[in-house]
């Protein structure tokens, strides 16, 4: 058996080249956050064991009593030595938290990356790299800021051109600004987000992209400006011009 590492470390090569697999260099939001996983010094293992690593300054520590922050980056490896699912946290007070689903591999020599899909390579128009699954787009702004769902994943994310990154959103969060929109009063409706999948054809692109603007003006996914999208002086104008429904919000 391999003793362990002393930490604080810096990634081995094994862990960078699976972590970087999951964020593509082109992408300036994706490369920046290599950047800074790249500087960082793995602090040690989070709550959930040694598949569970924890990057930071070299003299900071770490804080097992904190939840997990969002996720920022998930993909899967299949490598020489086997499949590895990973999970990229967003990095939270100068601190990013990596899951590694097959932590064996990570002392591994001699292994090949032999394929690979993240969600982070998604663009307006593909389907779902996990799966191939043709997924429903709400184009907030036509290929530039665009919702993303995938029924069989249960996942939402948002795609920002400018940074190129695939910000997921949690689902409660949005579908509870989605029923307060709709109104809905049935409890058995209301805290049920599982039907936001379940029945997604019930609702329009308009009212999930308007649910998507209520929850980023309150929880800051992204930094919009909501002023472009709100109703101009001309009546016929919406914050969508997508819909060209001639409807206000």
């Amino acid at each position: 058996m391999q003793n362990e590492p002393a930490f604080p470390r810096k990634l081995n090569e094994i862990e960078k080249q699976l972590l970087f697999s999951l964020l593509p260099a082109e992408r300036n939001g994706y490369r920046e956050y290599r950047e800074k996983i790249e500087n960082y010094f793995v602090l040690g293992y989070g709550r959930f064991g040694n598949g569970n690593l924890i990057l930071g300054n070299e003299d900071d520590e770490i804080d097992l009593t904190m939840p997990s922050a969002p996720v920022f980056a998930v993909g899967n490896i299949l490598t020489s030595a086997g499949d590895v699912y990973i999970v990229i946290h967003e990095e939270f007070e100068n601190q990013i938290e990596i899951d590694f689903s097959n932590p064996d591999i990570l002392n591994s020599t001699g292994i090949k990356l032999l394929s690979s899909w993240s969600y982070s390579t998604w663009k307006p128009g593909m389907k779902n790299p996990a799966n191939k699954e043709k997924l429903r787009e709400i184009h907030i702004v036509k290929n530039a800021l665009v919702v993303a769902i995938s029924q069989s994943d249960k996942k939402i994310w948002v795609f920002e051109k400018n940074s190129g990154v695939n910000h997921f959103i949690p689902v409660t969060k949005f579908y509870d600004e989605l029923m307060r929109i709709k109104g809905e009063k049935d409890p058995k409706i209301a805290l049920d987000a599982s039907r936001f999948f379940t029945h997604l054809h019930y609702y329009s692109d308009e009212l999930i992209a308007r649910a998507f603007l209520v929850y980023n003006k309150y929880w800051k996914k992204l930094e919009i400006d909501s002023t472009n999208f709100e109703k101009k002086n001309k009546p016929k104008r919406t914050f969508l011009k997508l819909f060209n429904r001639g409807k206000s919000v």
